[in-house]
């Protein structure tokens, strides 16, 4: 069945066939392996290489409950704190506001990093006047570097998108999937088959990308060809699911994977290359209110920074951004405890023991929801909670569990992560650079100044 476009867009699919795309040069040696000391020498260099990595939905809170995870149950530092210790890393304060107003959307913020312009939530590189900027993955195509997205949401959900496309309305994923072949984009991993129709693969095919469906295939994979490798009709699964269900894990890659096969598929271009590598399920756990599904989805994430550490340290010509688009939910890592009789301040002296219930957890909010979608009585919502998390809940509180909302605030007192919302947040963030480029990032910045910067530590502005 032919993709329903305009003649235009159906004489680039027939040219592209035909012709094919230009997807990078010839491979280039590794360099040497980055100390401390050089890395700091080489802040002020171009970067040949960018890799931008971004766990969606994060505030602070949500880092910290993964490094006290890390360290209470795994004994190990997060890899996020190595990379300050080991790295000369510089740090900015991030302000995420949009151009609707305090609180931003995905979209929009991706949209700052994409054009350097805040435009309204729910948009992707259009602005209020309906002009389509030049992206900066387009930029970084103009000067032949390769490019790739690797996510764990949909492929083409709004922060990928917000670097390569302008689209109106971020919902129109069909239309991301097809900017992305009209662009160029040379690697695209991530969930969301559901808005590659079979003509549209087709066409990715045709133009010389290698398509892959499972984890097998993917680690499978070599060369340095174009890659579309999309895993789940959505999202991907989330990590608490894909570590507890085998059957999950087995066809699952992990963004870890995910993104060793990016920038092996990248690496070796004269040019160098742009990588995106975005954690996207964080931001959809804290909408849910899902503790376990929040922190062991930034665990995920800070597994993939280690891959990037490492490539890096072989690499050094690559400046690596870390960072988030906004917070989401507002987590937090609460004391727990009784009170102290002499002082009457609390001790908090239960915090980490209840804070380690959250190992007992074997499954997803999102999970329980499908899980429950035909429940109809109260009970099987309470015996449902009790196999999710295994906790001991009292009997008055196990009562008020009815549905979902209810399920969701049945935890905070057992497990001692509360939030403030189900939705996004307007706090600043953590943002952080290392490598050639690195010394252009202030202290502070607004997310519409990270553009610019970027485009100079690539030599491009």
């Amino acid at each position: 069945m032919p993709l329903a476009r305009p003649n235009s867009r159906r004489d680039f699919l027939k040219a592209a066939s035909l012709g094919g795309l230009a997807f990078g040069a010839a491979a280039v040696p590794a360099l040497g392996a980055t100390t401390r000391e050089s890395s700091a020498n080489s802040a002020q260099r171009l970067a040949k290489n960018v890799i931008f990595m971004v766990s969606d939905g994060m505030g602070m809170g949500t880092l910290s409950a993964a490094v006290d995870y890390l360290k209470l149950v795994h004994q190990r530092e997060s890899h996020w704190l190595r990379m300050y210790r080991e790295f000369p890393v510089v740090r900015s304060l991030c302000e995420t506001h949009s151009a609707t107003g305090l609180v931003t959307d995905s979209a929009a913020a991706a949209s700052c990093w994409g054009i350097g312009e805040r435009v309204q939530n729910g948009s992707l590189n259009v602005t209020a006047d309906g002009r389509k900027p030049v992206t900066i993955l387009q930029r970084m195509k103009a000067v032949r570097k390769r490019t790739g997205l690797v996510t764990t949401a949909t492929a083409t959900h709004a922060t990928p998108a917000g670097l390569v496309t302008n689209v109106s309305k971020r919902e129109d994923q069909k239309e991301v999937a097809f900017q992305y072949l009209e662009r160029g984009v040379d690697v695209v991993l991530g969930g969301g088959a559901t808005y590659f129709s079979e003509s549209l693969v087709s066409a990715y095919k045709k133009v010389g990308y290698a398509h892959v469906t499972n984890r097998a295939q993917l680690l499978a994979h070599r060369g340095p060809g174009p890659l579309l490798g999309l895993f789940s009709k959505n999202y991907i699964p989330m990590e608490v699911d894909r570590l507890n269900r085998p059957e999950l894990a087995a066809v699952t890659p992990s963004l870890a994977e995910m993104t060793q096969v990016a920038l092996a598929s990248l690496q070796g271009g004269s040019e160098g290359f742009f990588l995106l590598v975005e954690g996207g399920r964080i931001d959809h756990a804290c909408h849910a209110n899902d503790p376990i599904g929040a922190i062991l989805d930034q665990i995920a994430f800070d597994d993939a920074i280690a891959t990037v550490l490492k490539f890096i340290a072989s690499n050094p010509d690559t400046l690596l951004i870390v960072t988030t688009d906004h917070g989401t939910g507002g987590l937090q890592v609460n004391g727990v405890g009784i009170e102290d009789i002499d002082s009457k301040l609390p001790s908090y002296n239960e915090t980490d023991r209840t804070f380690l219930r959250l190992t007992q957890f074997n499954r997803s909010l999102e999970q329980v929801k499908l899980e429950a979608k035909d429940f109809k009585k109260p009970k099987e919502w309470q015996d449902l909670l009790v196999a999710a998390t295994s906790l001991n809940f009292k009997a008055a509180d196990l009562a008020k569990v009815i549905g979902l909302k209810t399920l969701t605030e049945a935890i905070p007192k057992y497990s001692g992560i509360g939030f403030t919302s189900m939705n996004h947040t307007g706090e600043m963030v953590e943002f952080c650079a290392v490598g050639p480029g690195s010394a252009l990032f202030t202290p502070f910045m607004r997310n519409d100044q990270v553009h610019a910067h970027l485009l100079r530590a690539t030599g491009l502005a």
